[in-house]
Order: structure tokens, then sequence, then C-alpha cells
């Protein structure tokens, strides 16, 4: 009996069993059974079936595994979703550099009388690397790389409300948006936050164009696909409706966009009555907030479309990206914008963090060493 097995992360084990049955039939010359098309398509079915347990129960999508973990799920060896991978990973950083604080260091230096001095220190004094705490630099270089997700979209369509709405999303919107980094038109609001929460101000944009369309929502981004909708976007959307009364509950839906390994996954969700008086009334900001149940949201079905193309709106006067400025100070929740039509900077544009350009030409002018000077006492 041939067995192929898929080992779950959480101890479950998947075996199906193929026994070779009487009526296969085998030639004189043949050293292996005939198999027949239908019994390839149930190799096929079966393929399938254990891919999509396993992407199911570790969170990830089918598309972004490469064809050796495909080969060595089907086979039953032990895979480690990527989620766990990268936390492995910190976790190896994390003793790597404590154990480096604790190694010892020898200098050997000369002074001014000739004398060699050898001094031997354990203390990690001078050798601290300093770095943001966003570690916005080794996120800027990999994100030259995320226009090559566009060509992996996985749009989740699991356990979504057949019933209502359809949003259909144009991809050449979706392939500019993937390249700036962070459903007719997107309008790029002055906003700063992060994966978890995100600051917009209370004023709609307004403009023209915007005349004849409707709001459906708002866009929002994270590293990494959840099982479910967020209730900080939650407590976000229900916040939005109740203070702009021309948006539609019904019509209006949060879209989430994930960075998922390799690829981009879209869910889109609609807040219930439930959900709604939740989050109007929540005041926790917290990851896990009490009160928070999965029946306070639904999802929608989504569609992408190259029949229709869509627009970008970006701020008249400034940028749209205020995280590296003075938040507290240049954006406000009642601070007046205008909108007009452009395609949106990069999420590390210069015009987005001008204070690191500043402390780049203070560092270029400390290099320059000054000229000697004539010594009048000499």
């Amino acid at each position: 009996m041939i067995k192929c097995g898929e080992t779950c992360s959480n101890g479950e084990t998947l075996r199906v069993g193929r026994r070779r049955g009487r009526g296969r039939i085998r030639d004189d010359v043949s050293l292996f059974a005939e198999i027949m098309t239908w019994q390839f398509q149930v190799e096929v079915a079966l393929r399938d079936l254990i891919l999509s347990d396993y992407a199911k129960k570790n969170n990830v999508n089918t598309s972004a595994l490469t064809q050796s973990e495909i080969r060595d799920i089907i086979l039953g060896a032990e895979i480690t979703p990527p989620s766990q991978q990268r936390q492995q990973i910190a976790e190896i950083e994390k003793q790597a550099k404590e154990a480096s604080q604790l190694n010892a260091v020898t200098t050997r230096t000369v002074n001014v009388h000739g004398e060699e001095l050898i001094v031997t220190t354990t203390s990690p004094y001078e050798q601290t690397a300093f770095g943001s705490k966003t570690d916005w630099r080794v996120r800027a270089i990999s994100a030259t790389n995320l226009y090559l997700r566009v060509n992996h979209i996985y749009v989740n369509s699991d356990d979504i409300k057949e019933t209502g709405y359809t949003y259909i999303m144009p991809k050449n919107i979706l392939k500019k948006f993937i390249c700036v980094k962070e459903i007719r038109c997107v309008v790029m609001v002055p906003q700063w936050g992060s994966h978890q929460h995100v600051n917009l101000p209370s004023a709609l944009p307004e403009h023209d164009f915007l005349n004849d369309l409707e709001p459906l929502g708002w866009l929002h981004t994270q590293p990494n696909e959840l099982p479910q909708l967020a209730p900080q976007d939650v407590t976000a959307h229900s916040r939005i409706l109740e203070n702009n009364k021309q948006w539609d509950g019904e019509k209006c839906i949060i879209l989430t966009c994930s960075f998922t390994p390799g690829s981009c996954s879209l869910t889109s969700y609609k807040l219930t009555q439930a959900g709604y008086e939740w989050g109007r009334l929540n005041k926790d900001t917290g990851s896990n907030p009490h009160g928070y149940l999965p029946t306070h949201y639904e999802k929608v079905q989504m569609l992408l479309s190259d029949r229709f193309l869509g627009f970008y709106m970006v701020p008249e006067n400034g940028p749209w990206n205020y995280n590296f400025m003075g938040t507290s100070v240049k954006h406000t929740v009642g601070m007046i914008y205008s909108v007009k039509l452009g395609s949106p900077k990069e999420y590390y544009h210069e015009e987005h963090r001008p204070t690191h350009f500043l402390e780049f030409s203070n560092m270029e002018e400390t290099d320059i060493a000054e000229g000697d000077r004539e010594d009048t006492f000499a």
C-alpha cells in the first residue's frame, strides 16, 4: 500500500491510502500496474484536498507554496508555516544578539610613551547598533520587489455572503497600489499609522470627479493575512459610518490587502448591525477587546476585472504619508485638505520623509575637513 499523508502543525495527520484493486490490468512486459484516466483525476483531487486543508489550517495561500514544499506536504513531511518560520528566525536572531553581548573584546593600543596597552572588556560599551523602531530601512529595500506579487493575486472567497452586493476592482488600480506599498477610484487622503491602526482626517474628500460616484468603503494594508477582521478595523469603520451619514452601511465595506509571501491576498468585509453597535461604543484599542465576536462582520464577494479602468486622487497640497513627519503637529483630525487627479507617490518617497534627507545632508557637511589655519604664534 502506498501512503501519502500531510502532517499539520496541530498534530493531526491526514492519511490517504491507495490499494491495488483486483480489476487493475498489468501487461507481461510492464513492471508497474497501469492506471486509468479517472484514477489520475483522483490523484489530482487528493492533491488539491491535501493542499487546501494545509493552507486553511496554517493560514497560507497554496499559490505561495513552492514545488518542493508541495511535494513535502503531499508526502507527509513536517512543513513549518511561513509565519512560524519567521518567528523561529526572530528567536534565533534574538539569541544570537544576547550571546554577542557577553563576548569579551580585547583592544590593543599604544599610548604617547610607546607603551602597549591591552584592555579586555565584556560589557557592550560602544558596540550597540542603533536602529529605528519600525526598521524602515529594511522595509524600504524589500519594498522594491512588491510589484512582483501582483503576478499571484489571491481573492479570499471562503464563507462569503452570496446575497448582497458584488464588488469589482480594476486590476490597473491594484498594480499601481502595490507599487505604492502601503472601485473605480481610490483617494489617498492624508494619513499616518501602522498595520494595526490608521489615523485619518474627519473631513471626506471633495472633488467634481467624485460627484457621480458613491463611497464604497476604505482599504487597509497589512503584512500578514488574518483569519478574521481585526477589531481595530471594526471600530474605525463604525466611527466613519457614525460621523458620515452619506456612507451606507450596507454598501460600504472594509477591503484588506495582505502581503502574503510571494503573493497578494484580498478580502472584503461588511459590518453587521451588531458589529456596528459594538464598534461605535468600543473604547478599548487593544488587540483583543472585550465583547468582540465573529458575528460582528461577514465576508462579501469581490471580483478582479480588466474591463474596468480606475484612477487615483491624491492631496493637492502636501503628501499623503505623514508617518515620517511630525504627526502630532502636521497631521490633525480636523485638518482641511483638497484632492486632485494624479498618481500617488511611493511610500518611501523623499517628500514623505524630509527629515531623513536633512540628516543625510548634515552628515555630509560634517565629513568635510576644515582648512588648515595659520599659527600666528609660531
